[in-house]
């Protein structure tokens, strides 16, 4: 990923300072400006892992569920999300997203060529998810987005391979809440079925 990351860069670096040549900016300005985005970013995801960590050991010590709600980007925008993490609390789990837990996997083999960054961490949160007992996964896709249809066979085959249950929202074909209500009830009281029968296997 880190060679990847530095071809990009590379790539980029090239063609902004073939593009900027005529405004008076320099290549050593460009690759200035894009070591400081990178770290940024990196300074970025670290508050949102640590914030992460803070939901999940807190949940944790009230015995709450954890639901991974994993979506794209524009997932975060109020007006598309709907307010389902909200939702999601209401039902008594702890929310955090995909991105918070994502880098506490290895990398490892996939069924399709796993080479965009939301799809690389989506696979690595289900793939976590498998091994965590109080943690399930809810994937948020919308506007009929053609590459979730990838993405989605693969989340499922993830959590199915670990014993976990696959909850997808289509939140482009929502109207009202109820809908969304109805498929995280019937999630939550799988959940518990699952517990019950994993207890009483266990006495």
């Amino acid at each position: 990923m880190q060679k990847y990351r530095k071809y990009l860069a590379l790539l980029f670096l090239t063609a902004a300072a073939a593009t900027v040549t005529g405004c008076g900016i320099s290549e050593k300005e460009v690759q200035a400006a894009a070591d400081a985005a990178y770290a940024e970013y990196e300074s970025h995801m670290a508050k949102i892992r640590v914030k992460g960590s803070e939901i999940i050991d807190e949940a944790r010590r009230q015995g709450k569920r954890i639901i991974v709600l994993a979506g794209r980007p524009y997932h975060v925008d109020p007006e598309v999300n709907h307010g389902i993490d909200r939702l999601i609390t209401r039902h008594g789990a702890a929310v955090v997203t995909e991105d918070s837990i994502s880098n506490r996997v290895q990398k490892f083999p996939t069924s399709v060529l796993n080479q965009w960054t939301y799809h690389s961490r989506l696979y690595a949160a289900a793939k976590y998810c498998t091994t965590q007992k109080d943690m399930d996964l809810v994937q948020l896709v919308s506007f009929g987005c053609g590459v979730d249809a990838i993405t989605t066979d693969e989340t499922r085959e993830i959590l199915q391979e670990g014993s976990k249950l696959y909850t997808q929202l289509k939140i482009d074909e929502i109207t009202n809440l109820g809908a969304v209500n109805i498929r995280l009830r019937s999630l939550f009281a799988a959940l518990d079925e699952r517990d019950e029968v994993a207890a009483e296997k266990a006495e």
